[in-house]
């Protein structure tokens, strides 16, 4: 089920609601069964097989919980740990890693294994995984109620395309928290920015993409290469903040506060920032979970075998740089089960130890200059990596991109196609920058009677967006998110 269609906006969500509001859910912990109730129903609807598996995942982890909660921080402990590694890593592997594997040994045109990668496994698996360490570390106590543990684990606003939630952000909210009606409303206007995201913008961003990728290497003209590579760069960001928007809105009209999972990454002055911005629950996973425990371990232990054959600064940049390449790379393979991915995730590394190393110049504006309009082409161009079905698409689309696949500069298709699409490409650009909010800290400057204008302005804005919504919603066809994939 997908937050933008018409069976989640006009049956699911009231239905949910309405009772998660009336006498019939009086305490907190009826409010809580109905909402894993509502939320393994939600999964069930696009996954009825694979909602055994999302069962199974919250009895383990609950199970192990419990059971690392008698013993933290000692060998038998990390014992469990590693067994809450072992289970959860597998369950990943076999259904999103080993059929690709499988294909790669099989046959050509064989498919030796042909399992349906379930919906939202890596999040889900991220953050039951996460739950278990930070139980072990201390830093969280074990739920004691399997149904409360469920709910953090399958609550449908975020199950299925994240934000990675962890533990300690929503503890205290299982077992206590507020409703009002000015939550409620601030949730609502968070959803609507969300799904005006997916339905206004990402969705009509997607036809220039699909349209552009789809087309062979010699008959795509070099500016519809440049227009679908940048139409996908908006159409990820609009479509995947979007979701985020979404379930961060939801969360907020039944009591929850998730954090943020964006921060406009496309007005990055470097890659390092950029990876600050997109996606920062992936990337706080990756750093509290396994940048910093191999900082800890195994790069201490690299770096005192080196010393004594290159010395102490460079064995302390190589071994920080084995920790970089770690993390990267399980960086591309979590995000797909293709060499795309673990060639992005490589380029990732490139970029990030480069900056690291590299010398600034002296001049800083200068310098934020050039790194702005070098971090936006890179990340422009490692978009066309990332959209690829494979490293040749992706190199044919490449040779169309700098004119060396025998096509045209322009051409009457893609200009047609450009054309059909500018306003949406403009107004991309224009909202993945924070041109609203320096809008609204100008006027604050001049005066609260501008403010007050503005804020109504927006009010009239986001009923028109409704207005629009619904009729995008109603008329439009099935359009999952792209992050649905990983």
């Amino acid at each position: 089920m997908v937050f933008s269609s018409g069976v989640f906006l006009f049956l699911f969500f009231p239905v949910t609601v309405i009772i998660y509001y009336s006498p019939l859910c009086r305490t907190l912990s009826i409010k809580n069964l109905w909402l894993l109730f509502v939320s393994l129903g939600f999964y069930a609807w696009g996954e009825p097989v694979y909602i055994l598996l999302m069962l199974l995942s919250i009895c383990v982890n609950y199970a192990l919980g419990i059971w690392v909660s008698g013993c933290p921080k000692t060998k038998k402990g990390k014992g469990i740990v590693a067994a809450a590694c072992v289970y959860n890593l597998s369950m990943l592997f076999i259904f999103k890693y080993l059929p690709w594997i499988a294909g790669m040994i099989a046959p050509q045109g064989e498919n030796p294994l042909p399992l349906a990668l379930p919906i939202g496994i890596s999040f889900y698996t991220f953050q039951a995984l996460s739950y278990v360490v930070d139980v072990y570390r201390g830093k969280e106590k074990a739920q004691r109620n399997i149904f409360n543990a469920g709910l953090y684990i399958a609550f449908f606003p975020q199950l299925i395309a994240g934000p990675i939630v962890r533990y300690g952000t929503v503890s205290r909210q299982l077992l206590e928290r507020k409703h009002s009606f000015s939550l409620f409303s601030k949730g609502a206007w968070r959803f609507l920015i969300g799904l005006s995201k997916k339905l206004l913008l990402a969705n009509q961003l997607a036809v220039i993409a699909e349209l552009s990728f789809a087309r062979e290497p010699s008959e795509r003209s070099v500016v519809f290469a440049w227009a679908g590579a940048l139409a996908f760069m908006l159409q990820i960001y609009f479509d995947f903040s979007g979701y985020s928007d979404m379930a961060i809105g939801l969360g907020k009209m039944f009591g929850f506060d998730f954090l943020e999972n964006f921060n406009y990454p496309y007005i990055s002055k470097s890659i390092t920032e950029y990876w600050r911005r997109w996606h920062i629950s992936l990337g706080e996973w990756f750093r509290d979970y396994l940048y910093y425990p191999l900082s800890l371990g195994p790069a201490v232990r690299l770096r005192k075998r080196l010393m004594g054959v290159v010395g102490r600064k460079t064995s302390g940049i190589l071994s920080s740089v084995f920790v970089l390449f770690v993390v990267w790379m399980s960086t591309g393979i979590w995000h797909g089960a293709n060499w795309t991915f673990v060639v992005w995730g490589f380029i990732q590394f490139v970029f990030i130890v480069w900056e690291q190393y590299r010398k600034p110049l002296k001049n800083k504006k200068a310098g934020a200059v050039l790194g702005f309009f070098s971090t936006f082409l890179v990340v422009l161009c490692t978009k066309v990596i990332f959209n690829a079905d494979s490293l040749g698409a992706a190199i044919g689309y490449y040779a169309s991109m700098l004119h060396l696949s025998g096509n045209h500069f322009m051409d009457s298709y893609g200009n047609y196609w450009i054309g059909q699409y500018k306003v949406f490409l403009a107004a991309g650009l224009l909202f993945a920058f924070p041109v609203m909010e320096g809008i609204g800290a100008w006027l604050e400057r001049r005066s609260r009677k501008a403010l007050q204008g503005w804020h109504g302005l927006q009010t009239l804005a986001m009923l028109c967006l409704f207005a629009l919504d619904v009729c995008y919603a109603v008329g439009g066809g099935y359009n999952p998110f792209i992050y649905f994939n990983f």
